[in-house]
């Protein structure tokens, strides 16, 4: 059973969140999930209020750790010192993922320098302001490292945690339900082509 951490903080976007967590926990057989943050709840752009399970310490435990995102939570988070030191993370030993400016956490990380990144479309000049070489695409891989842009780009990564974990049909089944009615070769054509692209793409082999 993989252990999976989704690090969590005030005033994060509601449906980057909601989504890959219901995602996730579609299966109960592949990984555990864990809402990580630095206090007991963390509420939502929204106002919505979710509890922990554990320290954002606890990443440093996890086999897969997923950053979320938030337009006013991610400048606030980028400066609070004990949330930025306690993710001690390790690309060789995890895969590690972000959704839209959930990607600025990571290159602030320096896990990113030198290497290509996406987000949310709208913050793409602020981070390349910050150094960071970000791409017009949906997800962009590095090695263990995953970027996603845009808030549906989510299926994408939690596509590819699931095949770097096991396989495309384990993917299938977990997106299953998440695909509108008819149109199910459509977007499974989607999600496949953007994952073996983004792959193929990767420089960090």
């Amino acid at each position: 059973m993989y252990k999976v951490g989704i690090v969590l903080f005030d005033d994060f976007t509601d449906v980057d969140f909601f989504l890959m967590y219901d995602l996730l926990g579609r299966t109960t057989d592949s990984w555990d999930v864990k809402i990580l943050g630095t206090k007991a709840e963390h509420n939502s752009q929204l106002g919505l209020s979710v509890k922990t399970d554990g320290h954002i310490s606890e990443v440093k435990e996890q086999d897969v750790v997923l950053i979320t995102s938030g337009y006013r939570g991610i400048p606030a988070a980028l400066k609070d010192e004990s949330f930025m030191s306690a993710l001690q993370l390790n690309p060789k030993e995890q895969l590690i993922g972000s959704i839209c400016a959930g990607s600025f956490v990571l290159h602030e990380l320096g896990l990113l320098k030198g290497k290509k990144l996406t987000t949310n479309p709208h913050a793409k000049a602020t981070l390349e302001g910050m150094g960071g070489d970000v791409q017009d695409l949906p997800l962009v891989i590095e090695g263990n490292i995953a970027t996603a842009g845009g808030c549906l780009s989510i299926m994408y990564l939690v596509g590819w945690v699931a095949e770097r974990l096991f396989d495309s049909n384990r993917r299938k089944k977990i997106q299953d339900q998440l695909i509108p009615a008819g149109q199910f070769d459509l977007f499974e054509n989607l999600i496949s082509t953007t994952i073996q692209s983004a792959q193929s793409g990767s420089t960090s082999k």
